[in-house]
């Protein structure tokens, strides 16, 4: 006598980690279920964590870690805490909904501008500058023990902050952007003034 079984496999959830700055998803390298649980499954694809469950699976699973992919932006970026038994590198996701994105705030990171003379390429002192974003409150750079430097303070830079104009004194000298890849950003301009 031969017995045939069937077992059906249903989409759970779909779990997305972002960029909150950039709101682009994040490349996911590992997806485990915690606890693991028969007849449920986390696989990656992508930037996409699925979770399936089978016919006749255990109870649902609470949580998934999910690992990110090595990717320019993974050690630029901030995690929760871990919590023990939390898979290494990994930010746990509560499985709360079908479809879960989960935003991943960059790591406090400064601009730093090196201001020269546009004639001689001298370093330019005593300046005010300042970058205004699109969104939010204008940030000043201050300057720095060295001649013709300006940084910001670290700080966490917003979505609405990742292009802004950079202000010398009352001139709007040009667009900077903020790397997101490392925790300095530093650019070279010439000042016009």
């Amino acid at each position: 006598m031969t017995l045939l079984s069937t077992s059906t496999t249903t989409l759970v959830h779909h779990v997305r980690l972002r960029h909150a700055a950039l709101l682009r998803p994040l490349g996911a390298a590992r997806g485990a279920l915690a606890p693991d649980t028969w007849g449920w499954r986390a696989r990656v694809s992508g930037a996409d964590t699925i979770v399936t469950s089978r016919t006749g699976a255990g109870p649902a699973p609470a949580h998934v870690d999910i690992v990110l992919a090595g990717g320019p932006y993974s050690a630029a970026l901030t995690l929760p805490a871990p919590v023990s038994g939390q898979l290494a590198g990994s930010v746990r996701v509560a499985l709360t909904a079908p479809e879960i994105e989960v935003d991943l705030a960059p790591v406090p990171m400064a601009l730093i501008v090196e201001l020269v003379d546009q004639g001689t390429g001298a370093p330019r002192t005593g300046r005010t500058v300042r970058v205004v974003p699109q969104a939010g409150p204008a940030v000043p750079l201050a300057e720095t023990a060295v001649a013709g430097m300006y940084r910001s303070a670290d700080r966490v830079w917003s979505a609405g902050e990742t292009s802004a104009d950079l202000v010398v004194g009352a001139t709007q000298i040009r667009k900077v952007t903020v790397d997101f890849t490392r925790v300095q950003t530093r650019i070279r301009v010439a000042d016009p003034t």
